[in-house]
């Protein structure tokens, strides 16, 4: 219940600074990126797969509850920052925009799905697709 709330609380947070921030677009939305949207895919990503070092070969698969839950929190923020990003006053009303950000959601519930039933290989094979979405917006939309 705590997660939850903290979840809601975050996310009204972020949600509230978007709309009263005096900074220009690009800003909000890095910090969106920056401070919610990064962590969240990192734990996906980190949570599926393998690292061969010279000594060996370890799986990334959470281990316990709480590690599940870490992905599972992350999932979930995916899914919700689909809504932010398609507020008016962040996507301008583009149809592309609101389009890509609606990736999100899809691919986040997906991951969450995963996260629930602990399979992994889902979580590997959704981690792929949240990298496309992620690569296809920035390649439209990141400017230098």
């Amino acid at each position: 219940m705590t997660r939850k709330i903290s979840l809601f609380a975050t996310l009204f947070l972020i949600n509230s600074s978007l709309v009263f921030a005096e900074e220009d677009d690009h800003s909000q939305i890095h910090d969106l990126m920056a401070h919610l949207l990064d962590p969240a895919a990192e734990a996906i990503w980190d949570s599926a797969g393998f690292v061969i070092t010279e000594d060996g070969e370890s799986s990334l698969e959470p281990k316990n509850q709480e590690e599940w839950d870490r992905v599972l929190y992350g999932a979930k923020v995916i899914s919700e920052s689909a809504f932010l990003l398609s507020r008016p006053e962040i996507s301008k009303n583009r149809e592309d925009w609101i389009a890509v950000s609606g990736l999100l959601k899809v691919v986040g519930d997906k991951a969450f799905e995963a996260a629930e039933q602990q399979d992994v290989e889902e979580l590997f094979r959704v981690g792929a697709e949240l990298y496309q979405v992620c690569v296809a917006c920035h390649q439209t939309y990141m400017t230098n």
